[in-house]
């Protein structure tokens, strides 16, 4: 019987981790509307280890910044700190076409965002 747990543990163990289900990792190409200079492109790129989510947000208008957070089931919550301690904040939901959408708080206000993953890009 000890045995028969163990090999049912070890099944459970290699199914979990061959589903990773969903991820945000990749290349997105960020819609950003409302800021003050109307519609903007942004970059956003992500690494994704488990829930936790790091990666790289760049606007063409300011140095890259860094970004890190968590996405977990379907919410990304993201952040980065600006220079002068100002937080950018992200949220989305990772939708079922494979795209995100949701709002970024930042010192210039509140804005609606969608990201698609750049071409080429797995989406799970």
């Amino acid at each position: 019987m000890k045995h028969v747990c163990l090999a049912a543990a070890a099944l459970l163990t290699a199914a979990t981790l061959a589903w990773a289900g969903p991820t945000v990792a990749g290349s997105w190409t960020m819609n950003v509307e409302g800021s003050p200079h109307g519609t903007m492109t942004a970059g956003l790129t992500l690494k994704q280890e488990g829930t936790k989510v790091t990666g790289t947000f760049s606007t063409g208008h300011s140095a890259d910044m860094t970004v890190s957070g968590e996405f977990a089931d379907g919410e990304l919550k993201l952040e980065t700190p600006t220079e002068d301690n100002a937080k950018i904040v992200f949220t989305a939901k990772l939708k079922e076409d494979g795209t995100l959408a949701g709002f970024l708080s930042s010192p210039m206000g509140d804005m609606k965002w969608t990201a698609t993953r750049a071409a080429g890009e797995k989406k799970d």
